[in-house]
Order: structure tokens, then sequence, then C-alpha cells
């Protein structure tokens, strides 16, 4: 049998979509808490290869602590309620290109800048890993 993991390499939590817009706006009366839109503005921003790699850098440290939690049942609570995964790391769809261009990956035409997605932790080590080394190269 293969090694290979079984689990898809990226994951679609949420995109962009009208629908889903026009709803929101019509639930909210169009507005949207500033801190919000400002995480989200964030979000958008690409980062230089230093940032990439603190951010890749914590969300790993994030995924290796839901990973310990994960062996007991209050901490697999804690994961569900909080959202973190042992498996995979949040980005957005921003983050997720150029941590894909780090690895020199292409990146997959479904993937926009405000769509939020996880992706697999091996990938997510091999981009640490790619920026890690052009780092050193530099």
């Amino acid at each position: 049998m293969s090694d290979r993991p079984k689990n898809p390499f990226l994951k679609v939590k949420s995109g962009p979509s009208p629908t889903r817009t026009g709803v929101s706006n019509a639930v909210t009366e169009g507005l949207a808490s500033p801190l919000s839109a400002m995480s989200k503005a964030a979000d958008l921003m690409p980062m230089d290869s230093e940032q990439l790699r603190g951010f890749l850098h914590f969300r790993l440290a994030s995924a290796q602590a839901a990973r310990s939690r994960a062996s007991w049942i209050g901490g697999r609570l804690y994961n569900k309620f909080s959202g973190e995964t042992p498996d995979y790391v949040p980005l957005s769809g921003t983050q997720l290109r150029q941590t894909l261009l780090a690895m020199r990956v292409e990146t997959p035409a479904f993937v926009v800048a405000r769509g939020e997605y996880e992706l697999r932790i091996d990938y997510a080590e091999k981009a640490l890993a790619a920026l890690n080394e052009d780092k050193k190269r530099a």
C-alpha cells in the first residue's frame, strides 16, 4: 500500500459568491464591522518572504498545539470550537497563492483572493522549508 496521505492537500472553506454577498448585505443592511473589514483587507495584502515565513511558522505551531491537544477529549473540544485542526492550516486566497508560489506550484484557477482555504500541514511545511532555503541562498 502507498504511504500517501488520504486527505486532500487543499480544502475550500469559503469563497466569494454573489448569493452569499447579497444575503450578507441584506441581513446586515450593508454595514460591516470596521474591525472585520480591516481584518479582511489585511488578509488580501501580499506579504514579503520574511512575513510569509513568520506567518507559516505561527500557523504550523498552532497546528502542532492542536495535534497535542487532540489526544484528550477536552483538547478535541477546544480544537472543534476554536476551529483549529491538527492536519490543516487556514489561509486566505492571497496567502495560499504566495505559499504555493514559494513551493513553485501553480495556483489552482478556483483560488480567489477573498476565499478561505485550508492547506494540508505537509504542504505548509514544504513551503516554509522552501522559504528558508531561499533565505539561505540570498
